[in-house]
């Protein structure tokens, strides 16, 4: 089951905009992100993950990152300090644990990206008074499996767009048929003034 989330985002009048984004499930509280000699633990109880799955991290803003682990970059649990509790992570599926400096603290999550293959992904913004579709974005999937996608609009679309607020949704068909709403929220069009 793919869950929506929300984002909202603004858009400048006759200007690109883009966002990668990273779709993923299965997301958990991380109790803590513990660093001892350069190496990284995860603590979750419970987290049932296993050897090999793939994990991507996100934290609440104002969360201190270590130097060497990325935010929402694809992991590999290791089987290496595997418990039931806990877990280590790796770049690759067999790889050695990542190496960090300095300190995690805040609000971190792990979760497991949403292979895409062979899905539609589409994103549109309505008018928030009648409904009324106001543009659409371009919206591609550079790392499918991974659920990576990318959603754009060109100065060309946006100098189109009234300034004013929206609504948007971003959702993914698979090739059954069957429609997810993965992504909605507020769309503010800033009017801009300079057009050379």
């Amino acid at each position: 089951m793919i869950y929506p989330a929300s984002y909202d985002i603004t858009i400048l009048q006759n200007s690109s905009w883009q966002a990668s984004l990273r779709a993923t499930d299965n997301r958990q509280s991380l109790s803590s992100v513990i660093v001892s000699s350069g190496l990284a633990t995860f603590i979750k109880p419970c987290h049932k993950l296993l050897a090999g799955d793939k994990v991507v991290l996100t934290a609440d803003t104002g969360a201190a990152v270590p130097c060497g682990l990325n935010l929402n970059e694809v992991y590999f649990v290791r089987a290496s300090g595997l418990t039931g509790d806990s877990f280590k992570l790796s770049t690759t599926i067999s790889g050695a644990e990542i190496s960090v400096s300095g300190t995690a603290s805040g609000q971190y999550y792990a979760a497991n990206p949403v292979n895409l293959t062979g899905y539609i992904i589409d994103a549109d913004i309505f008018s928030v008074l009648d409904g009324l579709q106001a543009a659409t974005f371009v919206c591609t999937t550079p790392d499918p499996e991974n659920g990576l996608i990318s959603v754009s609009m060109g100065p060309s679309v946006s100098s189109g767009i009234a300034p004013g607020s929206y609504h948007y949704d971003l959702s993914f068909t698979s090739s059954g048929g069957e429609r997810y709403y993965w992504l909605s929220g507020l769309v503010t069009v800033q009017r801009t003034y300079s057009r050379n």
